[in-house]
């Protein structure tokens, strides 16, 4: 019994070191709470326009908790529907720690009288199609220009639209998940008969593997463009506005 005792009390002693290791750092244990903010987008977040419509950013509308803090908004991207394109609008409130919530719309507006347009591409590599995937063509300088996807959404709409995220960037081309883009965004010519020429690609996901640009053309009475590759195959886009 005395020894049962005994080993009783080691242990209770014991319990008791361990235990009371806590009580000298009730400090680490102390948290800070923080309140993100909350923004509600107005209006849609994709929206249609034709070049000329008129068209006023509705905004969005931000708090945190019962506070209004929509005028610390900000806003990155620029959309008018005089230019035609395909434009993202970002906006961002942070709260006072400094923890950002972002709310994103897209604006495509298609110039059925320009070169410079949002566009929907059909594209098409072997048995595999798709159709209705969005590129936008912008003006550099002069007559040459800028196209978001030279394969039409081929790979980064069609095939794994899983790693675009929740916002894609027109202006770079960046995609959340990946090191880099499945769009293969390129400078391009447009010469006086309307034929295309292929510059320059950017960098993409499988780059140095090219397509070999064969053909370009652009109807301005459709404003269809035309784009024929060798990658392996023959690849096909079709863009109509």
């Amino acid at each position: 019994m005395k020894k049962i005792f005994l080993y009783s009390l080691m242990a209770l002693s014991s319990v008791g070191l361990f235990t009371s290791c806590n009580d000298d750092h009730d400090l680490l244990t102390d948290t800070k709470v923080t309140h993100f903010a909350d923004i509600v987008l107005l209006g849609d977040e994709e929206v249609v326009l034709q070049a000329g419509d008129a068209w006023t950013d509705p905004g969005v509308k931000a708090s945190i908790g019962d506070q209004d803090v929509t005028d610390r908004v900000v806003v990155t991207g620029h959309a008018s529907a005089n230019e035609g394109g395909i434009n993202s609008l970002t906006y961002t409130v942070k709260n006072d720690d400094g923890f950002a919530t972002s709310a994103y719309r897209t604006v495509y507006v298609y110039d059925k009288k320009n070169f410079q347009s949002a566009y929907d591409a059909a594209s098409s590599f072997g048995s595999r199609k798709f159709s209705g995937l969005p590129v936008s063509i912008c003006k550099v300088e002069g007559n040459v220009y800028h196209i978001s996807d030279a394969l039409g959404g081929f790979y980064a709409f069609g095939r794994y639209p899983q790693y675009l995220g929740d916002n894609y960037s027109w202006a770079d081309g960046f995609i959340e998940n990946a090191d880099q883009p499945f769009s293969l965004g390129a400078y391009i010519m447009l010469n006086a008969d309307n034929s295309i020429e292929i510059l320059e690609y950017d960098e993409w996901y499988w780059t140095p593997d090219n397509p070999v640009f064969l053909s370009g053309t652009y109807d301005p009475a459709t404003g269809t463009v035309e784009l024929v590759y060798d990658f392996g195959g023959t690849f096909t886009v079709t863009l109509t506005k």
